[in-house]
């Protein structure tokens, strides 16, 4: 679904990733963990090419991501939840989750359907469609940034950090949706997150970052949680 290969990518000078290879599969959650500061979330803005890519390819199925303006690459069929959700505060829960419309194609299926099956997947969205998007809780907001990722109809979903900030009891219900995203609607997903648990519990595979390159990866499967942590906690 998604192949990264040898990328670099820079704020201004300075390089953050550093040959950076990793792919999600057709129909797979894929989980890029690390400290903070370490280069997750500029993977992540490499793909929406939100950041600069001097080097390396981007391939979403056959199609070079590189060259391609942010907006093309989520009609492309990327829905992106950034850290902190990016929530319009003083909007509707309705406009809010609206706003996902613009990176829908014309081969997008009914709506009305689509906007079912989000209320049923996040009762809380329908709940609260007249309140303004400020006032719900981080949980919700999290609830609401994913359906208005997934309005679009993604084929890759890419979240960030979807736990932080969140209690417990929301944190578990973000993670039953983000497994049955995947298994009803065949959605890939990539997940940054630091909550190793968390993530470990619904993913298929893994990979570490540290100083901006990939130092760890593997099947879930066969993974050992402590070694993971040891290896997050390099310097």
């Amino acid at each position: 679904m998604i192949d990264i290969r040898h990328l670099d990518a820079c704020y201004g000078e300075s390089r953050v990733l550093n040959d950076v290879s990793l792919s999600v599969g057709d129909g797979e959650i894929v989980a890029l963990v690390g400290r903070n500061g370490v280069g997750k979330t500029t993977t992540l803005k490499s793909i929406m090419g939100l950041v600069k890519t001097p080097a390396g390819s981007i391939k979403l199925g056959d199609t070079e991501l590189i060259e391609l303006e942010p907006y093309e690459r989520a009609r492309l069929g990327i829905g992106y939840v950034p850290q902190g959700r990016d929530i319009f505060p003083q909007m509707t829960v309705e406009e809010n989750l609206m706003l996902g419309l613009e990176a829908r194609t014309e081969e997008s299926t009914d709506l009305d359907a689509v906007l079912n099956d989000l209320y049923e997947l996040f009762p809380i969205v329908k709940k609260f469609l007249p309140r303004k998007g400020g006032d719900l809780s981080g949980g919700q907001q999290q609830q609401l940034a994913i359906a208005r990722a997934l309005i679009s109809e993604p084929r890759l979903l890419i979240l960030d950090e979807p736990t932080e900030g969140i209690q417990p009891s929301i944190i578990q219900e973000i993670g039953a949706a983000i497994k049955k995203i995947n298994k009803t609607r065949g959605i890939s997903i990539l997940i940054v997150e630091q909550y190793l648990d968390f993530v470990l519990s619904i993913s298929e595979k893994y990979y570490v970052m540290d100083k901006g390159q990939i130092v760890m990866d593997g099947l879930v499967s066969e993974a050992d949680p402590a070694a993971i942590q040891a290896k997050m906690m390099v310097s």
